[in-house]
C-alpha cells in the first residue's frame, strides 16, 4: 500500500522500560520485607490505581522467589493466577479461579497438562462434572504437594463481579481467606481500589491483612519533583520537534491528563510516538495534546481513585477532585418499567364518559 512505504514503524518510541521511581521502589522493598517475614495464613493486599505498575511488580516478585530453582524442578513457591470474569454474563465465578489455579499447578487430573493422553474434550468433560468442593480440596492439595508458600492474585479487582451486591464479593474474599489458610500459603491479593469495598466488609480478612500501597504521585513538592525526574527519563527516548523544546515544559499538561499514575503517563507518550509516525512527523505540542483523553474519557478513572483513597483516609489533590466535580449531570431518560407488577393486577384503562362500551 502506497500509504505506508513512508512509515517506519522502528522510530515508534520503546517506552516498555523500567524505571525504578521511588513510589515504586519503596512499594516493593515493603512487599518484599513481608513476604519474607509473614506467616502462612496472611493476606497481603498490593493496592493502586490503575497502570500504577502492580503487575509488573508481582512479575518482579516472582522472579525474586523462584529465581533459584532449577528448570526441571517440580516445586512452585510462588503461584500467580490473574483473575478473569469469564463466566455467564461476564461474572467471576470461584470456581473459574480454582480452575485457572489447577491449570498453573499442572493437576495431573484436573488440568490439561493430564498424563492419561485422552485429548481435551475427556479432560472438560471430567471438569465440568467436578463439584466445586471437590475442585477446591484438589487446589489445596495441589498447593501442598508442589510446596507452595505464595499464592498470588492479580487483577482481584473482577471479584467484584461475582454478584449484584459487595456481599457476593465478600464471600468470594472470605472463601481466598479460608482456603489459604488450609493450604498453608501466604496469599496476595493485587488490583486496584474497587477491591478495597470487599475487603473491608470482611472482618475475618481485614484482621490479617497487609496493605501495601503502590500510590500515584500527588501534588505535593516531593511527588512533583520525581513525576518531573520521571519525565525527563522519558524524554530520552522521545524524538520531539521545536513546539516541545523540553517535556518538562508540559509537566502541568501531562499530570492533568495522568494524574501522577505513571503507567497512564508513558501510554501517553507512547501513543503521541505512533501518530507523530504514522504522520511522518516528530512529536509536536499539538501531536501530544491530540492524543490526551478527554474529562470524559477521564472521569471513570478519576473518580475510582478519589473513592480509593479516601477509603485509604488520602486527602485528594485538586487535579483528581476537578476531574470528577467538573463532569456534568448524565442524561436522564425515560423510565423504564420495571416489570416487577403482580399477576392479574394490571391497572385497568379508564375510558372517558360517553366513550365506554
Amino acid at each position: 500500500m502506497e500509504e505506508l512505504k513512508n512509515i517506519d514503524v522502528a522510530k515508534v518510541a520503546n517506552l516498555n522500560i523500567k524505571i525504578s521511581h521511588r513510589n515504586w521502589k519503596e512499594a516493593f522493598a515493603k512487599a518484599f520485607v513481608l513476604m519474607s517475614t509473614t506467616k502462612p495464613g496472611d493476606v497481603i493486599a498490593l493496592i493502586g490505581p490503575t497502570r500504577a505498575g502492580k503487575s509488573e511488580l508481582l512479575n518482579q516478585l516472582k522472579v525474586l522467589f523462584t529465581n533459584d530453582l532449577p528448570s526441571e524442578c517440580e516445586e512452585q513457591p510462588l503461584v500467580l493466577v490473574e483473575l478473569v470474569n469469564d463466566d455467564k454474563d461476564a461474572r467471576f465465578t470461584f470456581r473459574s479461579f480454582i480452575l485457572q489455579a489447577l491449570e498453573i499447578l499442572k493437576h495431573p487430573f484436573y488440568s490439561s497438562w493430564s498424563a492419561d493422553g485422552w485429548g481435551d474434550p475427556v479432560i472438560d468433560s471430567r471438569l465440568e462434572r467436578a463439584r466445586e468442593k471437590t475442585l477446591n480440596r484438589a487446589l489445596i492439595r495441589a498447593l501442598k504437594q508442589r510446596k507452595t508458600r505464595y499464592l498470588v492474585i492479580d487483577e482481584a479487582q473482577h471479584i467484584r463481579f461475582a454478584g449484584r451486591d459487595t456481599m457476593a464479593a465478600s464471600g468470594v474474599m472470605d472463601a481466598l481467606k479460608v482456603m489459604a489458610k488450609k493450604a498453608e500459603v501466604v496469599l496476595i491479593i493485587a488490583g486496584t481500589y474497587p477491591i478495597l469495598e470487599a475487603i473491608n466488609r470482611s472482618s475475618h480478612l481485614e484482621a490479617r491483612k497487609y496493605d501495601v500501597h503502590l500510590s500515584r504521585y500527588h501534588q505535593t513538592e516531593d511527588d512533583m519533583a520525581e513525576f518531573r525526574w520521571i519525565l525527563a527519563h522519558y524524554e530520552r527516548f522521545l524524538d520531539l520537534d521545536k513546539s516541545i523544546p523540553n517535556l518538562l515544559d508540559q509537566t502541568e499538561l501531562l499530570y492533568r491528563a495522568s494524574f501522577g499514575c505513571i503507567g497512564l503517563v508513558r501510554a501517553i507518550l507512547y501513543e503521541a510516538s505512533v501518530v507523530a509516525v504514522a504522520a511522518g512527523s516528530r512529536i509536536g505540542l499539538t501531536t501530544l495534546q491530540s492524543v490526551i483523553k478527554s474529562s470524559e474519557q477521564l472521569f471513570s478513572i478519576a473518580d475510582e481513585i478519589l473513592i480509593g483513597e479516601q477509603t485509604l483516609g488520602i486527602l485528594p489533590c485538586s487535579v483528581l477532585t476537578s476531574a470528577v466535580t467538573s463532569r456534568p449531570p448524565e442524561k436522564r431518560g425515560k423510565k423504564k418499567s420495571s416489570g416487577a407488577s403482580k399477576p392479574f393486577q394490571r391497572k385497568p384503562k379508564r375510558y372517558e364518559i360517553g366513550n365506554r362500551t
